[in-house]
Order: structure tokens, then C-alpha cells, then sequence
């Protein structure tokens, strides 16, 4: 049986995955047209795992030596994944502008359905808190 606090938890993390996603696919967008820039999106799965276990590190896997290295400049450690389109243009850019956009229509109303969720739970406990008043 889950409890509150478990259950607003799972709320708070999913919000804190949404957020952050937008942030990345408002990147993309921003760098549609920057020459090179391979489009990102956020692994939930992956997200939502290492946000349970913060006691266990995942580490960052490369298969060549000029990867790019793990840094701790990435406050929150997310892991940030390659979209797996990989349509490049020209340029070697990786963003397809009408993808991007329908990711952050679906990401927008994935973010407000959480968010009402997470209300609905919270008043439940205040009426429960209440008495029913």
C-alpha cells in the first residue's frame, strides 16, 4: 500500500522529469538552426529510476574515447539521451522543428495532468486534515 507522502513524492518527481524535459526540448528548438547540434530528449524510465535510487550511481557508458566524459556540472543528474531520429540535414543538425514541437504539446499536457493530480491529492488531505469541514 502506498502512503501520502509516497504518493505526492512519485507526483513531485514526475513534475521534476516534465520540467526538466522542457527545458531540454526548448533547447532543441532554440538550436534548430545552430549548424552540428544533435536534438536531446530526457529517458523517463531511466530519470525516474536514478530519482528512487539516489544511492546508486549510473554510470555514463562510451564506446570511443573522445566521448564526452561524465561531468558534476549537471547539478541534478539527469541523463540526457540522443534523440534516436537522428534525420540530419545538411548542416549535421539533428532537429526536426515539427517534432520538437508536438514533444512539448505532449510534454505541456503531461506536466498539467500531473499537476491536477497532485492537487486533487493534496486537497483530499486537507478535507481528511479537516474532518470533512
Amino acid at each position: 500500500m502506498i502512503n501520502m507522502f509516497d504518493k505526492i513524492d512519485l507526483y513531485t518527481k514526475a513534475l521534476d522529469w516534465a520540467w526538466k524535459r522542457n527545458e531540454i526540448i526548448s533547447n532543441n528548438i532554440a538550436n534548430a538552426d545552430t549548424p552540428g547540434y544533435k536534438a536531446k530528449d530526457l529517458n523517463f524510465e531511466a530519470f525516474l529510476q536514478r530519482s528512487f535510487n539516489q544511492e546508486e550511481s549510473l554510470e555514463l557508458v562510451t564506446t570511443n574515447e573522445r566521448h564526452i566524459k561524465e561531468s558534476s556540472s549537471n547539478p541534478d543528474n539527469s541523463i540526457e539521451v540522443l534523440d534516436s531520429s537522428f534525420q540530419m540535414r545538411l548542416d549535421q543538425n539533428t532537429v526536426d522543428i515539427e517534432q520538437e514541437m508536438g514533444k512539448l504539446l505532449q510534454n505541456s499536457l503531461y506536466f498539467d495532468g500531473v499537476s491536477l493530480q497532485l492537487s486533487r491529492e493534496i486537497n483530499k488531505w486537507k478535507t481528511v486534515i479537516k474532518e470533512g469541514r
